[in-house]
């Protein structure tokens, strides 16, 4: 009998550390401190994005990096908040010619959110186009083509075949040169 007992509390504890996320996914959450350090990763990510869109792209890949090691410290790197982040400094990494790390973080923000909220996400959504235009910009159709064509389907069945989303990935499509059919893989 007492060894049932023990069996089912070693049981429930591996059960509750199992279920418990990683120590390392979020920092803890300290009144004052936490709130300070969330100010202050708001103001790097607005420090980047002002940055960003006055053109000054290289000055905001500091405040975006320091965003995005903040986020991933304070909400975990599968928060959307330290997506942002990540998404907030690819986009200047790519205006100034750093595009593996760029691309990198673009597939980044698209799995996770294909991941933790699913395809019909529209954030998920949303990264999955700035993907497709990371590799149209780079006239990279081989790696373009076959997430336009996923988009496509995505997008006619959340948004509709008549949405702009929709229609956006059928223009794309039709002006992406078709590849031979063994390098589609069709």
């Amino acid at each position: 009998m007492a060894h049932q007992v023990f069996a089912k509390i070693v049981i429930a504890g591996a059960l509750l550390i199992i279920c418990l996320p990683p120590l390392w996914a979020q920092a803890p959450y300290v009144a004052g401190v936490t709130e300070t350090r969330e100010k202050e990763w708001r103001a790097l990510v607005a420090a980047a994005q002002v940055a960003y869109g006055e053109g000054r792209a290289a000055e905001a890949i500091d405040p975006a990096r320091k965003a995005l090691a903040l986020g991933e410290e304070l909400f975990g790197g599968d928060d959307p908040r330290t997506l942002i982040s990540a998404n907030d400094l690819a986009l200047p990494l790519e205006s100034v010619g750093r595009y593996r790390e760029a691309e990198q973080l673009l597939r980044r923000v698209f799995d996770s959110y294909l991941r933790t909220r699913g395809e019909d996400d529209p954030n998920c959504q949303m990264a999955l186009e700035n993907l497709i235009d990371f590799y149209l910009a780079r006239k990279r159709p081989d790696a373009a083509r076959p997430l336009a064509k996923y988009a496509l389907e995505t997008f006619r069945r959340t948004t509709g075949s008549a949405s702009e989303r929709s229609r956006r990935m059928e223009n794309i499509l039709a002006g992406i040169p078709k590849l031979s059919a063994n390098s589609e893989g069709e």
